[in-house]
């Protein structure tokens, strides 16, 4: 790797030691910082997707489905949205997000709700007093 001499000293103003004074341990280390740097950016972008990965499956684990089906789901809808809009929806737009996992949900037959109907299903479940009371003495 061929570094000019100035920007060696530029990389190695913060080293210690002889790696600071002594050019060709400062050119060494200037190298290995560069590597380290450039692997440490990839390692971010894996982080960061990680991350995200983990917030959309838990999400998605709150409306009771797995974030390979939702993503499945998601593709085979044609939805393209990325894992990091996924997971800002998860975070600040939650109804979004759980309408995208009902249509999934709706269009695999997992029991969620058609698309834009209202989830009124349990009120129709709920007893009057008066049902209860003839259901709790026979």
């Amino acid at each position: 790797m061929g570094l000019h001499r100035r920007r060696v000293w530029e990389i190695a103003k913060g080293f210690r030691g002889r790696a600071r004074n002594c050019y060709k341990i400062a050119r060494q280390q200037a190298e290995k910082a560069l590597q380290h740097a450039y692997k440490g950016r990839k390692d971010k972008k894996k982080d960061t997707r990680a991350l995200w990965i983990q917030r959309v499956n838990a999400a998605a684990r709150e409306h009771g489905m797995k974030y390979s089906l939702l993503m499945n789901g998601l593709r085979q809808e044609n939805v393209q949205l990325n894992r990091k809009m996924l997971s800002e929806l998860a975070i600040f737009e939650p109804h979004s997000f759980k309408a995208l996992v009902e249509q999934v949900q709706y269009m695999r037959g997992l029991g969620g709700s058609k698309p834009g109907s209202s989830s009124s299903s349990s009120s129709s479940l709920r007893l009057t007093s008066s049902q209860s009371s003839s259901r709790a003495s026979p």
